[in-house]
């Protein structure tokens, strides 16, 4: 399993919209509205790091609002 998180810039106003959308997205687990750098982050599990790209590129970067988006993968987890 690979799991991690994306940090994402959403256009002004939409965050709660962007977070709402993006934790629709097949693999995220989880999506949240924060403050600060960045709007939202949303973490993700998949099978093989092949499949980063769909989440990412393919589902996330597809939702209206979503304006840039840094992705971080899990080298070591206790206990995802």
């Amino acid at each position: 399993m690979v799991h991690g998180y994306v940090l994402i810039t959403a256009s002004l106003g939409k965050a709660l919209e962007v977070a709402e959308k993006v934790s629709k997205v097949k693999g995220v687990k989880k999506a949240c509205a924060v403050t600060g750098k960045f709007d939202v982050v949303a973490s993700f599990e998949v099978e093989n790091i092949s499949e980063v790209a769909e989440v990412v590129v393919k589902g996330i970067h597809g939702v209206e609002g979503v304006c840039g988006t840094q992705t971080l993968i899990c080298v070591h987890c206790e206990k995802c």
